[in-house]
C-alpha cells in the first residue's frame, strides 16, 4: 500500500535525481568553481570598497569579504537552480518524459521529487560555500542558530528558483534557450540587488530596482544573520518573498508540466 502513496512516489523520483547527481560529480564540482572564484578573487580585487567612507557604518562590518558572502551564497543558489530546468529539458529531449506519461505515478510526485532533490543539492553546496567562508575569515554573528537559518533560507530559496528554472525549461523545451534565458534573468538581478553593494552606494535608478528586487530581501536576510544578528523583521520579509515567489512559480510550473505531459 505504501508503494502507491505520494510519499513513496516522491521518494522514488527524488532518489533518481540524486543518483544522477552522484553519478556526475563533475557537474557539482564545476557549479562550485564560479562561487569559489568569486569568493577568493573578486573579494580580493574589490576589498578596498570597505575603505569607502561610511561602509562600516552602513553595513556593520569593515570586511568586504564578509559583506560579499551573501552574494556568493545567492550566486551558488541560482547557479545550482538553473540545472533544474536543464535537467527537465534533457528528460524531454531523451524521451524520458514521454515514458512518464504512461507511468502509474502522480504528476505532483514527479515535480515534488525533482524540487526536493534540488533543495538537497543546494543545501550541500551552501554548506561547502559556508565552510570556505569560515576558512577565509567570515564569521556568523548569530552563531549556530544563524548558520542553520542560512541553510534553511538557502534551501527554500533554491527550491523556489528551481521552480522558475523548471518553468523556463518546460516553456522552451530547449537546453540552449533555457540556459540563455536563465542567465539573462538571474545574474542581472543579482547585481541589481543589495547583495553586491550596500543600497546607499548604488545609483538612484539601481536603488529603485533593488527595492523591488527579491534577491535584495534574501541578501538582507543573509547580511542580518552573518553581520548584525537576528533581525526578525528582515527575516520575515525574506520568508514572505520566498513564499510569494514559490506560490506563483510552482503553481505555474505545475500547470505547464501537466500540459507538457498531455502533449
Amino acid at each position: 500500500m505504501f508503494e502507491n502513496s505520494v510519499a513513496y512516489e516522491t521518494y522514488a523520483v527524488f532518489g533518481r535525481w540524486m543518483k544522477k547527481t552522484l553519478r556526475k560529480p563533475i557537474f557539482l564540482f564545476f557549479s562550485l568553481v564560479q562561487p569559489i572564484v568569486w569568493f577568493v578573487l573578486f573579494t580580493q580585487s574589490f576589498q578596498q570598497i570597505a575603505s569607502i567612507p561610511g561602509f562600516e557604518r552602513i553595513t556593520g562590518t569593515n570586511s568586504y569579504l564578509t559583506y560579499f558572502s551573501a552574494a556568493v551564497l545567492i550566486q551558488t543558489i541560482i547557479s545550482s537552480a538553473m540545472q533544474s530546468g536543464l535537467g527537465m529539458v534533457q528528460d524531454i529531449e531523451s524521451g524520458f518524459l514521454d515514458k512518464m506519461r504512461v507511468a502509474p505515478i502522480r504528476r505532483f510526485s514527479i515535480l515534488t521529487g525533482k524540487v526536493m532533490s534540488d533543495g538537497v543539492r543546494i543545501l550541500l553546496q551552501t554548506i561547502i560555500i559556508m565552510a570556505l567562508g569560515f576558512a577565509l575569515g567570515v564569521t556568523v554573528a548569530t552563531g549556530v542558530g544563524g548558520f542553520l537559518l542560512i541553510l534553511i533560507l538557502s534551501a527554500a530559496f533554491g527550491v523556489v528558483w528551481s521552480g522558475l528554472s523548471l518553468l523556463i525549461g518546460l516553456a522552451t523545451r530547449n537546453s540552449e534557450a533555457t540556459l540563455m534565458i536563465s542567465l539573462l534573468t538571474t545574474f542581472p538581478l543579482l547585481f541589481l540587488s543589495t547583495a553586491v553593494m550596500p543600497l546607499q552606494f548604488l545609483p538612484n535608478w539601481v536603488q529603485t530596482v533593488a527595492t523591488y528586487n527579491p534577491m535584495s530581501y534574501i541578501a538582507d536576510a543573509f547580511h542580518s544573520l552573518i553581520i548584525h544578528g537576528f533581525d526578525w523583521g528582515v527575516l520575515g520579509q525574506a520568508s514572505l518573498v520566498i513564499i510569494a515567489i514559490g506560490t506563483v512559480a510552482l503553481a505555474a510550473t505545475t500547470a505547464m508540466f501537466r500540459r507538457a505531459l498531455a502533449r
